[in-house]
């Protein structure tokens, strides 16, 4: 609930409301930069949710988990934004490059979170 609300202020930073405009006049082009922002926080984002989440509901092999589950996100963005479009269009590489590094950064979090807490013990 909290990153819906986090994406939707960095949302209303980067794609302002658009003005009122006059009839017939030419509707202003979404900026390249504000699509371009708001698909890189949303993919690093979303996987590091999912590989935090699931390696912390994990109740042993917090990190073996973070890896399988860092694994399993980049096979996904590999397929919904490279292989997808290789019979047809251009492949994403950029995106599944972000979204693939928010996964393997989330596992680089829990493994040092696991290894700083076993250290206070």
């Amino acid at each position: 609930m909290l990153g819906v609300l986090a994406l939707r202020i960095i949302a209303g930073f980067v794609m302002p409301r658009l003005p009122a405009q006059l009839p017939g006049s030419a509707a202003m082009p979404a900026s390249d930069f504000g699509r371009f922002f708001l698909h890189g926080v949303s993919g690093i984002l979303t996987a590091a949710v999912f590989v935090i989440a699931g390696a912390k509901t994990a109740p042993r092999g917090r990190l073996a988990t973070a890896i399988v589950l860092a694994g399993l996100w980049s096979l996904a963005a590999l397929s919904s934004h490279v292989l997808v479009h290789l019979s047809q269009g251009t492949p994403h590489y950029t995106h599944f490059f972000v979204e693939a590094v928010g996964a393997a950064g989330a596992a680089v979090v829990i493994g040092y979170s696991e290894k700083s807490a076993g250290r206070s013990q």
